[in-house]
């Protein structure tokens, strides 16, 4: 005999339909894959990778808001100034600090004084020892051993198209002129200046002279301004410690092996490049102090 089964109350019913309905949205939330579900169902925080527009990891993340487009302000152009040849002097220093001041002969003469000699002095006495700065960025044209007048010498080359257009009307830099004979008193061999040299380009030679021991460079070597390369000495013909800073303007992509003159040890080829630098106008003067002036 079959019995019947009654329906189920309206209670039932219901707690049947609930059942159902929490199973269904359980189904339509599945955990993540690598974020289990820690007690009581609760998924952890998810941890974001950090990448480009995505927070560190465990950064909370803040919805990007749409701004206004604004002018980016422009940074005033920083001139460009050269370095001092003492770390740390002023202008003001560098003038106190003249032993000997510029004083050009007539092109083709070779009196002194070419230069500036700068002295650091205590109780009137020069010191020697002092550090040496380069005072603009080039490569090395000539490194010399202890050779007469000069002494430990480094000759820096920088290219006129690598200076600030400014400087160069401030340097009143000259222009080209004929090659002069040598003078008579003045032993000059004859040196044939390299094709290289017959290039229009024009650089800034800076010769710092006098140094206490040869510079540690090479031809060729890069020069930062700044960049120490040596101490004031009393090499050459310095009759008391001093840096002999000159400066000339010439054709560019020169290089000397080194320069001599004065002395029965100076060989051909450096009294020729002696000569070719110093008495010869293809390397016209400029005054370092026009330089030193830019300085703050």
């Amino acid at each position: 005999m079959i019995k019947r089964v009654s329906p189920p109350t309206g209670w039932i019913v219901q707690l049947i339909n609930l059942l159902l309905l929490c199973t269904w949205l359980s189904a339509c939330s599945p955990a993540s894959a690598g974020n289990p579900r820690l007690p009581g169902g609760i998924l952890p925080t998810a941890t974001l990778p950090a990448a480009a527009g995505n927070p560190l990891p465990g950064a909370t993340i803040v919805p990007t808001r749409t701004s206004t487009p604004t002018t980016a302000s422009v940074s005033p152009t920083v001139e460009m100034r050269p370095c001092p040849p003492f770390p740390g002097a002023s202008q003001a220093d560098l003038i106190a600090a003249i032993s000997n001041p510029y004083n050009p002969p007539p092109p083709g003469s070779d009196d002194p004084h070419q230069a500036i000699d700068l002295a650091v002095q205590q109780n009137g006495m020069a010191l020697a020892g002092g550090l040496v700065q380069a005072v603009l960025s080039g490569q090395v044209a000539m490194v010399t051993e202890d050779r007469f007048p000069y002494g430990f010498t480094l000759l820096v080359e920088t290219p006129l198209d690598e200076l600030p257009s400014a400087w160069q009307a401030r340097l009143q830099l000259p222009t080209p002129a004929p090659t002069l004979p040598p003078p008579a008193a003045l032993t000059c061999p004859a040196v044939t200046p390299a094709d290289l040299w017959q290039e229009p380009r024009r650089s800034l030679y800076v010769l710092y002279a006098h140094l206490q021991e040869k510079p540690a460079f090479q031809s060729g070597d890069p020069v930062e301004c700044g960049q120490s390369i040596g101490h004031i000495g009393q090499s050459g013909n310095a009759l008391n410690p001093h840096l002999h800073l000159e400066m000339r303007l010439g054709p560019a992509g020169v290089s000397f092996a080194s320069m001599a003159h004065y002395d029965n040890t100076a060989r051909p080829e450096e009294m020729g490049n002696y000569c070719t630098w110093r008495v010869s106008n293809l390397f016209q003067l400029v005054d370092p102090n026009l330089l030193l002036r830019q300085l703050p």
